[in-house]
């Protein structure tokens, strides 16, 4: 056989990424935008991974699930061989564990900034970017990525969407791929910090005519850190519905989140259900600022999280 694979021992993108544990777009990706392409032939002339080449992938997916950015992870891979995984080899034993003399280790991933996301937003990349952002919210925690990277990635888009027209399917991605960074880093957190199902939760929302739902989403995962049960009911939470809620839940505190004047809605609140034993309220976002900071506003996100710790556990 002259060392050529043969159809058995290749395989489809549908089957290599099965056996990778990836999506088959993530793979076909990896091939267009990182050069990561299947190298064998079938008997008919399509292409086909070769086992060569799911050690190499298999690398990559290490240190892609590591926190390396996809781009470095591989440009680490590309270029070098791997030994193929002999039979004898438990399904544990990850070929990237091979010899060291085969696999360089790579550099200290640097921390992604703003003006980075920015970037990859304006690419396009909506894949990359939603890992970079769950990969700031890991290594910095919620408060600080949302304060520090994803405020001014938000900011950045929408300014950039309102001084030039163009670009809302820029804003779209970015807002889409801080959701789902977002999300991504509240069910790890919950997994390592498994709050106590005992306890009271903290109920998350919006009022009727707010549609900006992203600030519960930080708040939701900073609490997560923190081992607080929460219930987030979303944007747009008509009043009625929303004390509904609370009567169901009876939670040690509700938040709810105000983006502008027109959606803060004072007499709303005043009609909100109570309970017993009582819950705190508390409330956030610019929209209640402009009524002259009531009763229960906090400032910023840190603060947000501070009081409905506390009332969580009190």
């Amino acid at each position: 056989m002259n060392g050529v694979p043969t159809d058995s021992e290749t395989l489809t993108v549908s089957a290599a990424a099965r056996r990778l544990g990836i999506a088959a777009p993530t793979l076909r990706s990896w091939e267009r935008r990182y050069g990561l392409s299947p190298s064998a032939r079938s008997a008919g002339g399509h292409r086909r991974y070769s086992p060569e080449d799911l050690a190499r992938l298999r690398a990559m997916v290490k240190l892609v699930n590591s926190g390396v950015p996809t781009a470095e992870a591989a440009s680490t891979v590309r270029d070098r061989i791997y030994p193929v995984r002999s039979p004898n080899v438990t399904s544990a034993t990850s070929v990237a564990d091979g010899p060291r003399t085969l696999v360089r280790r790579p550099r200290a991933a640097k921390p992604v900034e703003a003006a980075d996301l920015f970037q990859l937003a304006n690419e396009m990349d909506g894949m990359r970017l939603t890992h970079e952002i769950a990969r700031s919210l890991d290594r910095s925690g919620a408060v600080e990525a949302w304060t520090s990277r994803l405020v001014p990635l938000l900011v950045g888009v929408g300014e950039q969407w309102e001084r030039t027209g163009k670009c809302i399917e820029v804003e779209h991605l970015a807002s889409d791929a801080v959701a789902g960074g977002l999300r991504y880093h509240t069910r790890r957190a919950i997994e390592r910090h498994k709050p106590d199902e005992s306890t009271r939760p903290v109920v998350l929302a919006c009022l009727e005519l707010e549609d900006h739902a992203l600030p519960l989403l930080a708040l939701a995962a900073a609490l997560a850190e923190r081992g607080v049960r929460v219930q987030t009911l979303g944007a747009a939470t008509p009043i009625n519905s929303l004390s509904a809620a609370v009567r169901r839940i009876r939670p040690a505190a509700v938040f709810i989140w105000s983006s502008a004047p027109r959606t803060a809605d004072a007499e709303a609140l005043q009609t909100l259900a109570r309970t017993r034993p009582s819950y705190s309220l508390v409330i956030g976002g610019p929209g209640w600022q402009a009524l002259g900071t009531p009763t229960g506003w906090v400032p910023t996100l840190a603060d947000a999280v501070d009081a409905l710790v506390t009332a969580a556990h009190r």
